[in-house]
């Protein structure tokens, strides 16, 4: 466990020993959803190779990271600078994975930041409307924070981002339309989405790989939201298709 600076707070990243692995190597950056935490990722770190340099940051609310009470500092945006912190640090551009409420918080990065930190991206059971989602049906964070107990419970998450991160998370993501960003995509950019996901409807998806010029899509067949546990072998072959693809592109 490493601990880093994320946007000036104490945040947490997890990752596995790079001993071995090139010092020129594309980092792998995975980010969690709405309500989990770096350990949605466990399973399907089992399935990646080590020579592939990986790491899943904790953002606020989660893990060891800082969680502020106040509901308002779980904006998408707020992920979105936690995001380019760990970005920036890396001092190379990365392979950017985003799962579910990940998807959000990586459109929100390039509209905030652009996309010279990235080498490639996948959006995974993500969409680019939360506006359009129904992850929570309650009007007001303490609402919002009783549901998230039972939905991480649904979605089979190994560790939950606290109460009132969730609530304040979904407040924010209710109101957004990324849908402007999409066109302007120019890396290597591959959707992942379940056939039988029922957070984020495989439309969304399809809207993403439509969108996003050169786009590919890969579909699970019967896939569910949470793939990483449902498939993490599938979804792992998945991500390093495309990552020796790209590194074989700039070599």
């Amino acid at each position: 466990m490493t601990f880093f600076p994320i946007a000036g707070l104490a945040g947490e990243l997890t990752g596995r020993s790079t001993a071995g692995v090139s010092r020129n190597a594309i980092p792998m950056v995975l980010l969690h959803g709405i309500q989990g935490s770096a350990r949605a990722w466990d399973e399907v770190l089992k399935h990646l190779p080590n020579r592939i340099p990986t790491l899943a940051p904790n953002l606020r609310g989660r893990g060891g990271s800082v969680a502020p009470t106040d509901p308002m500092a779980y904006s998408v945006d707020s992920f979105a600078d936690d995001l380019a912190a760990v970005l920036d640090a890396l001092e190379r551009p990365s392979f950017l994975v985003g799962w579910s409420m990940g998807v959000l918080v990586s459109l929100a990065y390039l509209r905030r930041y652009g996309q010279n930190r990235l080498s490639a991206l996948v959006l995974m059971s993500g969409t680019s409307q939360g506006s359009k989602c129904q992850w929570f049906s309650g009007e007001n964070a303490e609402e919002i924070a009783q549901e998230a107990e039972l939905r991480a419970t649904r979605l089979a998450l190994k560790e939950s981002a606290a109460p009132m991160a969730a609530a304040g998370a979904w407040l924010s993501v209710r109101c957004t339309d990324f849908r402007s960003v999409l066109p302007s995509i120019d890396v290597p950019t591959l959707v992942i989405h379940g056939s039988a996901d029922d957070q984020c409807p495989l439309s969304h998806g399809q809207l993403l790989a439509d969108t996003i010029p050169g786009a590919e899509i890969a579909l699970l067949d019967g896939g569910v939201h949470n793939m990483l546990a449902q498939d993490p072998a599938w979804v792992a072959s998945r991500l390093v298709h495309l990552y020796d693809s790209v590194t074989q592109l700039s070599q």
